[in-house]
């Protein structure tokens, strides 16, 4: 026999802490739903919640695709062996990411003659000395594979960023192939950072070549920068490479940078996953400069500037919404 509507609403009132708020109330019911402790008392009175306002299924169907990204981005903060089941991020503890972070900042690991994949988890950066005596310095939560050949010197970035000090060998070139460009030097030491939409060539010393699709190669010199991307490479600067080398340094620097990039460099130092619950906050610019070895401070930092609050629904999550 079905339960009379007040039944219903009476359970739904019983719930403890349900915010009036409709983002937060569905964030309530979400953490719910998803801890595998609802009963079928909890989904009825979720579904009388739902029918109230569509303002409520709004609110809940935005967090619900917002969290369908999580499972189809794999987070690094978790075991890179498990599947990223949304079980798994409720499930995952922050205290133990900030302690894997403090320990992996602490000093890069030097090793030489590294083989095949280089990659460095979330607060980790890694130095390593090649077979031909070139030094990179792999970035936080970054990607690489190294081939070498007696013609060519070639690593892949596949995330992240990294610093290059390229060993001199005019016979064979250091190569650095990135999205859909090649970065090429005899002798040079310069960054390359894959971004959300591009990337970026900050050259410290010497000179390096850059080719993108079947366009002619375009030198960049010491003390220069230049960004590629899908429709081909950006302006020469006469800047950019101190901003590009400043976590080497143990800060982020950002110069007018839109809050996605901005938190898409920050997550690869916070010891929970950052993410925007709303698109047009991805326009938002910050101009600053943060600790990477304080990366909640950072991200507090980050925010006094822009009008945005945060809600951390489960431990190893924090979501960024307006106020």
């Amino acid at each position: 026999m079905p339960r009379p509507a007040g039944a219903v609403m009476e359970r739904e009132r019983d719930q403890p802490g349900l915010p009036d708020d409709p983002r937060d109330a569905a964030l309530a019911w979400f953490v719910r739903l998803e801890s595998g402790d609802a009963d079928a008392a909890d989904r009825r009175a979720f579904h009388a919640w739902l029918a109230q306002d569509p303002a409520h299924r709004r609110e809940y169907d935005r967090l619900a695709g917002l969290w369908g990204d999580l499972d189809r981005v794999s987070d690094p903060r978790k075991d890179r062996r498990a599947a990223p089941t949304r079980r798994r991020f409720l499930a995952f503890g922050a205290a133990g990411g900030a302690a894997a972070c403090a320990a992996a900042l602490g000093g890069a690991v030097v090793l030489t003659g590294w083989p095949g994949d280089l990659k460095t988890g979330i607060g980790e950066r890694r130095t390593v000395t090649l077979d031909d005596g070139s030094v990179l310095t792999l970035d936080a939560d970054s990607a690489l594979s190294i081939d070498f050949t007696a013609a060519e010197r070639r690593v892949r970035l596949t995330g992240g960023r990294a610093h290059f000090i390229t060993a001199p060998d005019p016979g064979r070139p250091f190569v650095v192939a990135c999205a859909n460009g090649r970065i090429a030097t005899a002798d040079a030491s310069f960054v390359v950072h894959r971004c959300l939409d591009s990337v970026v060539v900050a050259v410290e010393a010497g000179t390096a070549s850059l080719t993108t699709g079947t366009e002619p190669s375009l030198p960049i010199a010491a003390g220069q920068s230049r960004s590629y991307g899908p429709d081909g490479p950006g302006p020469l600067l006469n800047q950019g490479v101190a901003v590009e080398n400043a976590w080497r340094h143990g800060r982020l620097v950002f110069q007018a940078q839109p809050l996605d990039a901005v938190i898409a460099d920050l997550n690869r130092y916070h010891p929970a996953r950052i993410v925007l619950w709303d698109r047009p906050l991805a326009g938002l610019r910050f101009d600053g400069s943060v600790d990477i070895s304080r990366p909640d401070a950072a991200l507090n930092a980050i925010l006094r500037t822009l009008p945005l609050r945060t809600l951390r629904p489960v431990p190893g999550l924090v979501i960024i919404r307006s106020v």
